[in-house]
């Protein structure tokens, strides 16, 4: 017995002065790969999250991100500065079909709301009616009412026929060529263009809207009416200028869903979830090869001497609008379409006698803009916006809040010009952005990978669509090609 206690005394101390393990092999940890993560927006919040998905946390990730909060350009502000009215300056709604979304909201216990929800009606039994309305400058074009579906689809078909059930099936087929990009025979893809050409895809996105529509049976009215209409509130593109594609993605009639107090939190539960390193206000000035030698990229960060290496680099913003220097990739520059949204609050709505109501007539809570018919346009003015809606009437201050989309900045003049005399503006907020892509008619993408030593970009999916979802989705393929090359696990979209 003595000898077996002293044994084991004696391997215990054996253990302590010396290090070594009592049995079994010796393990030495293997460093991590490093990747660097340029952008912190659903593409890149999403390429972190999957990574470690993918391979059980295998990867040390740092995230780079210009602005001081994460989203891209999926933002919310408060009104008033209040936490109690956030709304939604960019990226404001998705449905369900929108998988990789949805899945990560479950996940991660997000309150997911109809995007109408507390939105236009008090809680002091003020309501709001529901008008939609399309505006070519001139006149109302259609009008309708959201709280009345069976009266609108009747409204619908009375004025254009079988253009709108046209339209749907259209829309739902190329929806359905879409979503095989999930399934596990497709996922991941290496390359956009080749998956786009054997799911027939090429077919709509290299036509224009207004061509594709009408070559399919639609008539040019309900083209330029409705689908014109959706094309640009949600692009600000007409439909002779986006390709067929974007089209059908502005005709998605899936119950609209927001996250209660802002889409953001999806991607900030991603980069949480992650575990990466997120670096905010932080802007990566170039990509060097000059260590690639060893295996390694050179990172510079913008106003300072610090350099970092990484073994892959994704970049997950437009890369023409990011100012990196370095190494030439192989990414095809991209037009980006540059949208107003102004937001303000008033007491008052929107000024019948200037949308040509009668006065008292309410003016519609939604508006939307067409163009009018080209043999009108000597004596036609192009409206001065996108789109105006009131998206929240706060009871406290008995206010609505209204947010405009416009190719250019609404000015304090305009405001008075569309409401009546007398109207105040009590909280104004502007935002600018580099909002999406030119949607033109395409065949041919960038690759994900653009330079084949490990740099990666995300945003090659942007002139294909772009939604929060097709950039999620861009980040979760690209995550699996990247762990799928190590043989780490076996990939799957949630």
């Amino acid at each position: 017995m003595r000898t077996v206690v002293f044994l084991i005394v004696l391997a215990v101390v054996w253990q302590l002065v010396f290090r070594a393990p009592l049995a079994g092999p010796i393990y030495e940890e293997t460093a991590k790969e490093k990747i660097a993560i340029i952008g912190a927006g659903a593409g890149g919040s999403s390429s972190a999250y999957y990574l470690q998905r993918y391979s059980n946390h295998s990867y040390d990730i740092t995230v780079f991100e210009k602005n001081f909060y994460i989203g891209g350009r999926s933002t919310t502000i408060n009104v008033h500065d209040d936490p109690r009215w956030p709304v939604e300056v960019g990226a404001s709604v998705f449905v369900k079909v929108n998988f990789n979304l949805a899945a990560a909201a479950r996940e991660f216990g997000l309150n997911v709301q109809s995007y109408d929800v507390g939105k236009v009606r008090g809680k002091d039994g003020l309501a709001i009616e529901e008008l939609f309305g399309i505006w070519d400058g001139m006149k109302f074009v259609f009008t309708a009412s959201s709280e009345s579906s069976w009266k609108s689809t009747i409204k619908l078909l009375y004025k254009y026929g079988t253009a709108p059930l046209r339209a749907h099936l259209l829309a739902e087929k190329a929806s359905a060529s879409f979503l095989a990009f999930y399934s596990q025979d497709d996922f991941p893809f290496v390359n956009l263009t080749e998956i786009s050409r054997s799911r027939d895809l090429t077919n709509i996105t290299s036509e224009t809207t207004f061509d594709y529509c009408t070559g399919h049976g639609l008539s040019a009215r309900y083209v330029n009416d409705i689908v014109q209409a959706a094309t640009i509130v949600n692009y600000a593109q007409n439909v002779k200028q986006i390709h067929a594609l974007g089209g059908f993605v502005c005709l998605a009639v899936d119950e609209a869903l927001e996250i209660e107090g802002g889409n953001w939190q999806i991607f900030e539960k991603m980069l949480q979830k992650s575990g990466a390193t997120v670096r905010l206000g932080t802007s990566v000035s170039e990509i060097d090869t000059s260590t690639k030698s060893s295996g390694k990229w050179k990172i510079s960060i913008a106003d300072s001497d610090k350099v970092e290496e990484f073994d892959q680099v994704i970049i997950a913003a437009p890369y023409y609008q990011t100012g990196i220097g370095g190494v030439p990739l192989r990414i095809k520059d991209a037009s980006y379409m540059t949208l107003y949204v102004t937001l303000f609050t008033s007491t008052k709505r929107l000024s019948s006698t200037y949308f040509g109501l009668k006065p008292g007539v309410p003016v519609p809570t939604m508006i939307c803009t067409t163009l009018a018919d080209d043999d009108l346009a000597g004596s036609h003015t192009r409206p001065w916006f996108n789109s105006i809606s009131i998206i929240r009437y706060i009871p406290e201050r008995k206010e609505y809040v209204y947010k405009i989309f416009s190719p250019s900045r609404i000015s304090p003049e305009f405001l008075q010009l569309i409401f009546d005399k007398g109207a105040e503006f009590n909280w104004v907020y502007e935002k600018i952005w580099n909002a999406y892509p030119r949607l033109d008619p395409i065949s041919d993408f960038s690759d994900w990978k653009v330079d084949n030593d490990g740099i990666w970009y995300l945003n090659s999916i942007e002139q294909f669509i772009s939604t929060m979802e097709t950039s999620s989705l861009a980040g979760a393929n690209v995550a699996a090609l990247i762990v799928g090359a190590n043989n780490k696990t076996v990939v799957s979209v949630p």
